[in-house]
């Protein structure tokens, strides 16, 4: 048993509520006594919530982070520095956790300097660029949500036993109240009600669910469509609802604080159009609220949803759209098949994704971290940064012998 360790978490976000936080407050919340949290974010909305729950927070801006790095601040570098050194300083830090991969740009420095373990954990992939520009190899442990995301660093070099797959986790949800949602809609008892759940972002891929929902309408019963949550495309949304006539078949209810009594509303099925998803919690919650789910074989959705099983998962691509209708058409008309995937679904997610699973894995990692200290030398861990030039040198090489090949066969 250690003593109480006192953990620096140092998030980066924007201001909301989604995927990374949630999972980071779940974390917080599920954390045995003997670690006591310190987070240090740039998220206000995050800053509030932690502050709400009693957890002692620093907030910045982080004005250093710029993905396409038109420009490197090195005084804002340096701020950011001192200011990890002086919370390590006050609040007696003996352990780092990193929550995303953009603050490794400085708190990988940090860590080494100040001679404490640090893990960070990566909610999403990272392409080289930033696997490179983010110092993505030289944190001393890798927790990836899947092992999608996992799998170009690895291939990259990153020592197999310093990266651990800890699928993210959720706590149990009260399915007691749930929202009557043919009731709120004045939906039919014939009509058939798809949700989904997700940022209104190009991304999460909604205007593929609003086409196929247009050709499930054209030539079957009547099906719904329910969509929480808000974003950028929410415009562009409306006009293309308002454009293939759904008005009164596709709502668009904005971001929900039940996002489990909805899903526990009386829907028939859970369908995902995202064209990229590093895990896909909202999937996981959608199975344990006992709905069937269709969803892209995208990312670390296969991790999640096991196809013909669990749910069924299409191919993206040029028919997807088609998939996806098939894919509804095939569950909608076997309710004994979509109600046993249903069933098979909230067992997995009950044993494997389970909120104190992933705690207790997490918190494992931090022992061990702990228990081993900082060994690597300051050679291999500047070495360490160059390792996805090893990547970039051999794809680009392969690249132009392919061109300079096929020139010469032609």
């Amino acid at each position: 048993m250690h003593p109480t360790t006192n953990l620096l978490i140092v998030h980066y976000g924007d201001d909301w509520i989604r995927g990374s936080e949630a999972c980071l407050l779940n974390l917080i919340d599920s954390l045995s006594p003997s670690f006591r949290p310190v987070v240090w974010t740039n998220n206000q909305v995050l800053v509030r919530e932690l502050t709400a729950k009693g957890v002692a927070t620093h907030s910045s801006n982080f004005e250093v982070i710029n993905f396409q790095q038109t420009a490197f601040n090195i005084k804002a570098l340096f701020e950011l520095y001192n200011t990890a050194s002086t919370l390590i300083s006050e609040h007696n830090i003996n352990l780092i956790h990193v929550n995303s991969g953009a603050p490794c740009q400085w708190m990988t420095f940090v860590a080494k300097a100040k001679r404490i373990p640090m893990l960070c954990q990566l909610h999403s992939p990272y392409n080289l660029h930033d696997r490179f520009t983010l110092g993505l190899h030289s944190a001393q442990h890798l927790v990836a949500v899947s092992h999608a995301v996992a799998t170009p660093i690895l291939d990259e070099g990153y020592p197999d036993q310093n990266l651990t797959v800890v699928h993210n986790g959720v706590p149990n949800i009260d399915l007691s109240q749930p929202i009557n949602v043919r009731e709120r809609f004045d939906i039919p008892p014939h009509a058939k009600v798809l949700i989904s759940v997700g940022s209104l972002i190009k991304r999460k891929g909604f205007d593929k669910l609003i086409q196929a929902l247009a050709l499930l309408n054209s030539n079957q019963d009547p099906h719904h469509l329910i969509i929480i949550g808000d974003g950028s495309e929410r415009l562009n949304l409306i006009k293309q609802i308002e454009s293939l006539d759904l008005d009164s078949k596709v709502h668009l209810v904005g971001e929900q604080s039940n996002v489990n009594a909805w899903l526990a509303g009386g829907c028939d099925l859970f369908v995902s159009g995202a064209r990229s998803e590093a895990f896909g919690l909202v999937l996981v919650e959608a199975s344990l609220a006992g709905l069937a789910v269709i969803a892209p074989n995208v990312g670390g959705i296969s991790e999640v949803i096991e196809h013909n099983s669990t749910g069924l998962l299409y191919e993206n691509g040029d028919n997807e759209i088609l998939f996806i209708v098939d894919a509804v058409s095939q569950l909608i008309q076997n309710p004994t098949s979509r109600q046993a995937m249903a069933s098979r679904g909230k067992l997995v997610a009950q044993h494997r994704f389970s909120l104190e699973q992933n705690t207790s894995q997490i918190e494992s990692i931090y022992n061990q971290l702990i228990d081993s200290g900082i060994k690597q030398s300051w050679l291999s861990w500047l070495s360490s940064l160059l390792r996805p030039f090893g990547t970039f040198f051999r794809t680009r090489f392969l690249s132009e012998s392919k061109t300079v090949r096929n020139a010469h066969e032609a």
